[in-house]
């Protein structure tokens, strides 16, 4: 027998899905509709020019709210394919929704989930970097995922070829719990070579993506795939990486989350870590492959990270604008 209230929350959660569905609308634009209206199932009873109206929207985007109300019933199928494949979909306001990625302001409103962590703890790190990283970073990677895991810590990561699959492998090296991002839907893994790792990772920690619907791996999904990775962490680990480099992308937006950023201290003979030395000269804590301990050490104790003025100040704005970035969207 179903309840009136358990009726209710399937409604209220196709709805959201709704919402979510709708093209050039994200997470921030809901929020804005949700504040409005009181619900999703109100924005689909509003009027065209009442929607329209609203800060951020137009004619275009109201009209394609109102569209998708014929769509609800092919929504929920949706819903419970993505269910029948294993794959959880959760809302804001799921228990399961992580806490860290929560306070982030633009936040996926619609976040699926495949794997058998059952619960994210707050205690997650990132570790990102290079697609074609130095054999010297490659170790540095290992051991510094190997060191936080034995620390209690999470490894979050964004499941690319390089930097972030070694750090995955080193998590699950010694049964440690790592967490993948994907800027694809979870049916369509990318890259293909990462197969057997998102086996690895589904049984001992969990795979995300905010993507419900077949979605390839364009560039500005990579871009903005990076905003969870980061999302979903205390702190984000930039190990090496050129200025064109998608990690620069993790580490802007861990530091518009206000989340500390740690950037690696190679030599100037580098020259594959342009991007981290242009961070550190940004605000980042700079650490060199012999102070990993350090890095463990400071995490675990936040007043530490406080003393090193870690927050975003004018200066580590100025990142902020890097016309890289706009070169960088399908790199890593």
């Amino acid at each position: 027998m179903t309840h009136a209230g358990e009726t209710d929350e399937k409604k209220n959660r196709v709805y959201l899905f709704a919402l979510a569905s709708v093209e050039g609308i994200g997470a921030v634009r809901i929020r804005r509709l949700l504040e409005r209206f009181g619900s999703a199932e109100r924005v689909f009873d509003a009027d065209l020019v009442e929607i329209a109206q609203l800060p951020q929207f137009n004619p275009i985007l109201a009209s394609r709210i109102l569209v998708v109300r014929k769509r609800f019933s092919e929504l929920q199928q949706r819903l419970d394919e993505l269910s029948n494949q294993g794959i959880k979909v959760l809302f804001p306001d799921d228990t399961e929704y992580p806490t860290l990625l929560k306070s982030s302001q633009d936040s996926p409103m619609v976040l699926c989930k495949a794997g058998e962590l059952s619960e994210v703890s707050e205690k997650c790190v990132a570790i990102v970097g290079s697609k074609q990283p130095s054999a010297d970073s490659i170790n540095v990677t290992l051991e510094l995922s190997m060191r936080l895991v034995e620390a209690g810590w999470t490894i979050v990561s964004g499941f690319a070829v390089g930097i972030d699959t070694t750090a995955h492998y080193g998590a699950l090296g010694l049964n440690g719990t790592t967490i993948g991002v994907l800027s694809t839907d979870l049916s369509s893994i990318y890259p293909r070579e990462n197969r057997d790792l998102a086996l690895k990772i589904y049984k001992t920690g969990c795979l995300f993506s905010e993507h419900p619907f077949p979605t390839p791996p364009t560039p500005a999904n990579l871009v903005m795939r990076n905003r969870i990775i980061s999302g979903l962490s205390f702190a984000t680990i930039v190990v090496e990486t050129s200025i064109e480099g998608g990690a620069m992308h993790t580490a802007r937006y861990a530091q518009l989350q206000d989340r500390p950023v740690f950037a690696g201290q190679w030599s100037a003979t580098n020259h594959k870590s342009d991007g981290t030395r242009q961070l550190i000269r940004k605000g980042a804590i700079p650490f060199s492959p012999n102070q990993l301990s350090d890095v463990v050490e400071m995490l675990t104790d936040p007043k530490r990270i406080q003393a090193q003025n870690v927050g975003t100040s004018a200066k580590q704005m100025e990142l902020f604008g890097h016309e890289g970035d706009k070169k960088s969207a399908n790199k890593k």
